[in-house]
Order: structure tokens, then sequence, then C-alpha cells
């Protein structure tokens, strides 16, 4: 298995439409499973227009089609796809590449 891919526990572990957070080296990643696509997402915790580690405890949304994550704080939206923030510009995610395995998660955040 290529050493880059972290393995952060079975998919069980993780709701569905609700963000969690798991520690990969010195990274905090929220992690995502969308239940209308069936599709994991991972991007930072780190929220930096407020400079808070909170995503994970974000909302799950739409934004014309591209699922989201609204920080709890100040109501920031961001992509899961890409990092984009659509609130303001100025401001972006890093996401990170996650996938299942035999009933487990994997994501790469190195």
């Amino acid at each position: 298995m290529d050493t880059n891919w972290t393995n952060i526990g079975s998919v069980d572990l993780y709701p569905q439409d609700l963000g969690s957070c798991v520690l990969v080296g010195d990274v905090q990643v929220a992690v995502f499973h969308l239940a209308d696509e069936q599709r994991w997402y991972a991007v930072q915790n780190y929220n930096p227009q407020n400079e808070r580690m909170v995503l994970s405890r974000g909302i799950v949304g739409d934004e014309k089609g591209t699922p989201i994550i609204i920080c709890p704080l100040h109501k920031y939206r961001y992509s899961l796809k890409d990092g984009k923030c659509f609130t303001d510009e100025q401001y972006s995610l890093k996401v990170f590449e996650v996938r299942e395995e035999a009933g487990e998660l994997l994501v790469k955040a190195s």
C-alpha cells in the first residue's frame, strides 16, 4: 500500500452528513460522508477566516450543486470538492484525498 495513505479507522465510525475530526500526523482533518452522494470528503479542520479548528463541526450543505461545509461560527461556506470559499475569495481550504478500502477509511494528508 502507498505509505502516503493513513488508515483513520472503520467507515462505521463516521456518521453520515456530519463531520468528524481526525489527526493525521500533525494535521487536523475534517472528514465528511455525504449520504446523498455516497461520497467521502476531507478538508483541513482549520478555518482560515476565524483561525479556529471548527470545520468538522460545521453544517454540510449545497451551493449550486457543489457540496459545501458551512463554518459553525461565522457561516463562511467552503466547497468540499476544491476548498474554494464562496463567501470570500481570499480564503480557501486544503482538500485531501480520501477513499474507502475494505471497510476502512484512508486519507492522504501528506
